[in-house]
């Protein structure tokens, strides 16, 4: 966290100092910005939104942060990652995954390639803050050129005010030089300052990873499972395809306003969401398609809560994603692709409670629910 603070406060420090030396020096910024209004109003702009980017990147990376080392240094748990460290969360999460060396080192390649993804557009903008600085001086000598061309061919030598008429005439060539020179300036120095920001960015990235390959290689040291359970783990390597689409799945009910619970494993092998709406709407949400396995799960929930809560008969619909055909009737919606599932939702969306009493039952409702799931799927 020391780290990540002193490389954000390196960014907020020359931001700052930035915006101070452009409100000191505001008329020469202006006369240099109004050179031409359109170039180099593209390039300011350019650079502010490349500023605003670098910081945005940042602060994302606090939960990430929050969350890593709350999990590895054992004080409560914050749920999911928001997103770059989402495939180690949803691992941990899943106590019936034995991390394995070979595991780990996909799981890590995962969020490398995420965190590759958030210095692309920082490297993007910097790359196009040069290339509009370029496009500004060729433009900018074209203008010269042929402004210089027009002035000889229009001079008449002969009339004793040609000098007079040549002034006039290189307002033209000159404005064209000047459009050369700001763009230039303006595209270095954009592309520097937002590329210097990206640097910071990098190091607090860097720095974050480095601290969870060294949590993450002490959690497989200390966890390693027995001989035959790190075969299975070796042999069926982390997907990316199965993390991204539960990822997917968990967001979805996020979107669509349900309370959602930790990813849980049903019957020790499929991973699945748990979702609770108002209405005593309970959803399954399973890339799983075994037919008795999810037939089992509706008998357990049904039988858990019609002796449990009397008078409340809970609406537990299975939402699949699954390619065979399954008729358990209206029990079980399936759908072709997660995005078939999240426009259901979004159709379906969850009726929040309005009022603060209304909040407190369904929180304590949820609350209820939660455990009794944990209960009938812990250790299976």
């Amino acid at each position: 966290m020391k780290r990540f603070h002193r490389n954000l406060n390196i960014m907020s420090i020359v931001t700052a100092v930035l915006l101070v030396l452009a409100l000191i020096f505001w008329r020469t910024v202006l006369n240099i910005a109004i050179t031409n209004v359109l170039l180099n109003g593209i390039i300011i702009g350019t650079t502010i939104f490349g500023i605003g980017l670098c910081f945005v990147n940042m602060f994302k990376l606090l939960p990430e942060y929050k969350w890593l080392h709350a999990y590895f240094d054992g004080r409560a748990d914050f749920g999911f990652a928001p997103k770059l460290l989402r495939p180690i969360s949803l691992a941990l999460h899943n106590k019936h995954i034995h991390i394995t060396t070979g595991s780990l080192s996909e799981l890590l390649d995962l969020v490398a390639n995420r965190i590759e993804e958030e210095r692309d557009w920082v490297r993007y903008i910097t790359n196009t803050l040069i290339f509009l600085g370029l496009l500004g001086t060729f433009w900018g000598l074209i203008l010269t050129v042929g402004g210089f061309a027009d002035l000889l061919m229009n001079l008449d030598f002969s009339n004793e005010y040609v000098l007079q008429e040549m002034q006039i005439g290189m307002a033209g060539p000159l404005s064209g030089m000047a459009t050369a020179f700001t763009s230039s300036l303006l595209g270095l120095a954009g592309s520097l300052i937002v590329g210097f920001l990206g640097l910071q960015l990098q190091f607090a990235q860097n720095t974050m990873f480095t601290e969870l390959t060294d949590f993450m290689t002490q959690y497989v040291l200390q966890k390693p499972g027995n001989e035959k359970t790190n075969e299975i783990a070796e042999s069926a390597p982390v997907n990316e395809s199965v993390y991204t689409k539960i990822s997917m799945i968990y967001d979805a009910f996020i979107a669509a306003g349900y309370d959602v619970r930790d990813i849980i494993r049903i019957d020790g092998k499929y991973p699945a969401v748990i979702a609770i709406g108002t209405n005593e709407k309970l959803f399954v949400a399973t890339l799983n398609n075994d037919f008795y396995t999810l037939q089992n799960t509706l008998k357990r929930i049904e039988l858990c809560f019609a002796d449990t809560l009397e008078g409340i008969n809970i609406d537990t619909r299975i939402l699949c994603i699954s390619n065979k055909n399954i008729d358990l009737g209206n029990k079980v919606i399936r759908f072709a692709s997660v995005e078939a599932l999240s426009k259901y939702l979004m159709s379906h969306e969850n009726v929040l409670p309005k009022t603060k009493q209304e909040r407190e039952n369904f929180d304590a409702y949820a609350e209820y629910i939660g455990t009794a799931i944990d209960y009938l799927f812990k250790n299976k």
